[in-house]
């Protein structure tokens, strides 16, 4: 699928970010018409606002010598950096470039700074033999505020300052789709805001404005730190900042920095024009219509993407059409609109809280043409599936007092997984081992999301095999997307497979660290310790491992 289907993400969430809520008893009953939540509570992830593509990374080594790399930082010892090793050539970190998108978040603006890099991972790690390329992304969302303040207002050159960027989300992903980003951006807003939880990273931004021998040049390091005071604080503190730029920075050209910090920004979706000439075209000017209430020409564009692949057989096509149709009193058209794209259920994780919330819509059509039972056996089974949605809720609680769920509304077994990236995934898979395997693999290349469908899959097929392994990959993957309640639990179990003799001896380090983290992260700092301790006495071994320990347990 195309990337023009993201382009309206913020539209994903929309179709219960805009549905309508019932009629309160009482008041306005003759209308159909309903409350609308505000447009403004929508993560609309922009596309790109600035960019910087270029900057000369420095480093001093160990030998006392400065040396550069174009969008890297060298390492430390002389002796890496002249490796022909291809993971020692990408340096100790790089950039491909540097990215700023917005958002807007509860009416306010927010930047979205997104880091891509080059990595990759060898076949045989231990021989360090045959590599294999990979690019990822690290994004961190903050006040835009707080993005461009990291260039003062009152600027002196040659002065150190620092900002932090007090990180609402943020995330790291290995051989990334584009078509998924800003998706994936705008439901991890969703489920930060949603559960009220703290992202496990922040970002600070030191910069460094230098003038000499009439030029000017910006010096910059990306600090990114656990989202913990005690971390960052150091940092941020006066007597430090002269120590910021000792030993390593990227530089650049000062006006191309000034530039990318403080763009001019703009609407956060800009509107459709031009004649639509593809399936793209009108799918994005359906939507774009529908945003902005011209409700009969979305659903004539919508209608003319729906003849054709891949917008056929993508639920959000009729969800937004089903929308649009009660908009103008369409009601019945609109209840088979929302019955098709409940049946074309999205395999892709990323899609399934907005699929759920069509479900939610439905019992609001539901509602309004008086069938009650109808309504909240939707709204129940969409609590039940999962939506973490406070309008869900509160129509439960105004509505079905007294209705006895028994069932879903929605026959699971007769929905279509539509995946366009994976149109063979784990949910039809029947072979243990491969289910397994594939899991292991994208959990090793950083697709942790897509890694957490196989292993649930693994569980389903045979519970008792592998369990060690299996729930102790599918509690790190819980604990690489902040699902840290979840991660306890599943290394719990795989900590009580070890006891029956089950666990590998050899990942045990890597299991108490990981249950450790899960604790850190829910505040439980004494149990995190006592793990710490047991990885220690299990190998674990490493520098920043060693030097977060000892910062955690002192």
């Amino acid at each position: 699928m195309k990337q023009t289907i993201f382009l309206f993400l913020g539209l994903l969430i929309a179709i219960g970010a805009v549905a309508q809520y019932p009629v309160q008893p009482g008041k306005d009953s003759q209308s159909s018409d309903n409350l609308t939540r505000s447009m403004g509570d929508l993560p609309m992830v922009s596309e790109t606002r600035s960019m910087l593509e270029l900057a000369t990374g420095w480093i001093l080594q160990d030998n006392g010598e400065w040396i550069s790399g174009q969008n890297q930082i060298p390492w430390k010892d002389p002796a890496l950096n002249k490796s022909s090793k291809p993971s020692y050539k990408l340096g100790k970190e790089n950039f491909i470039n540097l990215e700023v998108r917005d958002v807007l978040v509860n009416n306010e603006m927010y930047a979205v700074f997104i880091l891509r890099f080059k990595s990759g991972w060898y076949e045989f790690p231990m021989l360090m033999e045959t590599w294999h390329k990979q690019t990822g992304i690290s994004y961190f969302v903050c006040k835009l505020s707080k993005f461009q303040a990291v260039i003062p207002e009152k600027m002196e050159f040659n002065k150190p300052y620092i900002q932090n960027l007090d990180v609402l989300c943020d995330n790291t992903i290995m051989n990334f789709d584009e078509r998924y980003l800003n998706s994936t951006i705008a439901y991890n807003i969703q489920q930060i805001q949603s559960l009220k939880t703290i992202t496990p990273h922040n970002l600070l931004i030191a910069f460094l404005p230098v003038q000499a021998g009439g030029q000017t040049t910006a010096r910059f390091r990306l600090i990114q730190v656990m989202n913990k005071e005690k971390f960052y604080i150091p940092y941020l503190e006066l007597k430090n900042r002269e120590k910021l730029f000792k030993g390593s920075y990227y530089e650049c050209d000062f006006s191309s920095f000034r530039s990318f910090i403080n763009y001019s920004g703009g609407a956060y979706i800009q509107a459709f024009s031009g004649q639509p000439k593809s399936a793209d075209d009108y799918y994005k000017r359906g939507l774009s219509d529908y945003a902005s209430g011209n409700y009969i020409q979305a659903i004539s564009n919508l209608t003319e993407a729906s003849k054709y692949n891949p917008y056929s057989t993508f639920f959000l096509t009729y969800a937004y059409r089903a929308n649009a149709r009660q908009k103008v009193g369409d009601n019945a058209a609109a209840m088979m609109d929302f019955d098709k794209a409940i049946s074309l259920k999205p395999a892709e994780q990323n899609y399934y809280s907005a699929w759920l919330t069509v479900i939610y819509n439905r019992g609001i059509a539901r509602f309004n043409n008086k069938d009650r039972d109808g309504a909240c056996a939707d709204w129940n089974t969409a609590l039940q599936f999962g939506l973490k949605d406070v309008a869900n809720d509160q129509a439960i609680k105004d509505h079905c007092r007294g209705y006895r769920y028994t069932m879903p509304s929605v026959a699971l077994a007769q929905t279509v997984s539509t995946n366009f990236a994976d149109l063979d995934g784990p949910e039809s898979m029947t072979d243990y081992y491969k289910v397994y395997w594939e899991g292991v693999w994208k959990y090793e290349h950083g697709n942790f999301q897509d890694a957490l469908r196989y292993f649930n899959r693994a569980i389903e097929l045979r519970p008792q095999d592998k369990a060690f392994m299996v729930y102790y990959y599918r509690g790190s993957c819980k604990l690489k997307i902040s699902d840290f309640t979840g991660a306890l639990t599943d290394l719990d179990i795989s900590l009580a497979y070890n006891g029956s003799n089950q666990g590998d001896a050899s990942m045990m380090k890597s299991v108490y660290y990981n249950h450790g983290m899960a604790n850190y992260m829910l505040g439980n700092n004494s149990n995190a310790c006592s793990d710490f301790q047991k990885a220690k006495s299990a190998g674990l071994t490493g520098a920043e491992s060693a030097d977060f320990i000892n910062q955690v347990c002192k």
